[in-house]
């Protein structure tokens, strides 16, 4: 019988090569072209978070970063910034459609994956899944 470290270890270990089987998979349909916090910030303005100040104090980052960040999905087309018609001194940030493309293409995906793997699991063992996830999320935010 395995002791607690084993497990883990078993656990990292298998979850690292269903990580390593998806991406190499679904490597010609994702967009490399982001980093995690890019990815992040994307989310967080297509979930209409859209000032400057209210996603520096989300991200726990300076708004100079959060201004370096915009500057980059602008270039790479990715989100818009408008100046708001009723307050000429605010700026609006909205995805651009190469934002709107990135998380259709994620949905998709997410998709085939929850048929391909989740999908083939007896519901006895997707609501066990779905509890042990919910106990590591509390224990998470209880940190």
């Amino acid at each position: 019988m395995m002791d607690k470290s084993e497990y883990i270890q078993q656990i990292n270990l298998l979850q690292n090569q269903l990580n390593l089987y998806l991406v190499t998979k679904y490597q010609n349909r994702i967009d490399t072209q982001l980093t995690a916090k890019q990815v992040l910030l994307l989310e967080l303005i297509s979930s209409n978070v859209s000032s400057t100040k209210e996603i520096a104090q989300q991200l726990d980052v300076s708004t100079s970063a959060v201004s370096q960040l915009l500057n980059k999905l602008e270039e790479k087309g990715y989100i818009m910034r408008t100046v708001n018609p009723k307050n000429r001194r605010e700026i609006l940030i909205a995805p651009a459609q190469k934002g709107k493309d990135y998380f259709a293409t994620q949905e998709a995906i997410g998709k085939e994956i929850d048929e391909l793997v989740y999908g083939k699991l007896p519901e006895e063992d997707l609501q066990q899944l779905a509890n042990i996830l919910k106990k590591l999320n509390t224990i998470v935010q209880g940190e």
